[in-house]
């Protein structure tokens, strides 16, 4: 799944937010993406409603929604149920710390070999 360029900024900023706040994130790449996708066509149907309007009047003067409103409120459905799973919301984030506490922390096997390679110039790890 390749990502645009603002999928790929948005995808940076969830890795680095869940690496500050201590949450093991390394394997769940695809599920990021996955979010990142939807949050990216969730703000471009907001912008087109905020732009065009999330209603249109038919020749008779039915009132319904465009199908960008519809789009809008089915991802904003969609990233209300993986945002959680992916501990991106902070009661989410509170509970795992609450569930984890002193015994859920775990040896971080590859943490000095992770570190050392991040720290080598060249180009960001997108991890």
């Amino acid at each position: 799944m390749k990502l645009s360029d603002v999928e790929l900024g948005l995808y940076q900023e969830i890795c680095d937010a869940l690496r500050k706040a201590g949450i093991e994130h390394t394997t769940s790449g695809l599920a990021i993406s996955f979010i990142v996708r939807t949050v990216a066509q969730y703000l471009a149907a907001n912008e087109r409603c905020e732009t065009e309007g999330r209603s249109q009047t038919s020749k008779n003067g039915w009132i319904a929604p465009t199908p960008w409103a519809e789009d809008e409120k089915r991802l904003k459905m969609e990233l209300g149920q993986w945002l959680p799973k992916a501990c991106l919301t902070i009661p989410s984030l509170a509970r795992v710390r609450k569930d984890m506490g002193d015994q859920g922390k775990q040896d971080d096997l590859f943490g000095d070999l992770v570190r050392h390679g991040t720290s080598l110039p060249g180009q960001p790890s997108r991890h």
